[in-house]
């Protein structure tokens, strides 16, 4: 569980730095999520993280991210690392476009995102009522925001095997329900 405190720590430590923050996003598209590792049915937590210089999230279930023992805690936590792959159900062209926002605009976002109130994300919520027991790519996007429409939000967009496109994923703060991120008392 120390080395995941650790790549948690390491995000904070940067995720006002729009300068450390770009390096670690560049040419990266998103992370894959094999669902079969998770029980059906229970969101799922995507907590940013550094893990030996390189970017991703470790991803659990919300069932496990309770107060519990170290060694529970940390057998729940699958790391997946971010990756430079290219490629709610969304159409593809709603997906693409969020996708492509996300390419063209990170840089620019970034530095912007840093300085507004709740600042970049920590983790993502992402309910799996939808999914299936199959591996999904969590690609990075942006999408405007419906609380303030001129800006965007960042954005998971999970594209299935067979290509469909799901808009579930909410990053955080704000949160939903704070108090279901026990990892987050931990750092």
């Amino acid at each position: 569980m120390e080395e995941i405190i650790t790549a948690l720590q390491n995000w904070e430590s940067v995720r006002d730095q729009p300068a450390q923050m770009i390096p670690l996003f560049m040419h990266k598209s998103g992370l894959v999520i094999d669902r079969n590792l998770f029980p059906a049915g229970i969101p799922l937590h995507a907590y940013a993280g550094i893990k030996e210089d390189v970017f991703g999230f470790y991803v659990i279930s919300e069932a496990h991210d309770v107060n519990s023992p170290m060694e529970v805690l940390s057998a729940n936590c699958h790391w997946c690392p971010c990756t430079d792959q290219k490629n709610q159900i969304i159409t593809e062209e709603e997906a693409l476009l969020r996708i492509s926002s996300w390419q063209n605009e990170f840089e620019e976002w970034l530095n912007n995102v840093v300085t507004m109130p709740f600042g970049m994300y920590k983790t993502f919520h992402i309910p799996t009522t939808d999914l299936q027991p199959e591996s999904y790519h969590a690609l990075f996007a942006l999408k405007y925001d419906p609380i303030t429409p001129a800006t965007k939000a960042a954005d998971l967009v999970l594209k299935s095997d067979d290509g469909v496109y799901f808009d579930t994923v909410v990053g955080q703060p704000p949160y939903i329900d704070q108090y279901k991120y026990y990892i987050l008392s931990l750092l």
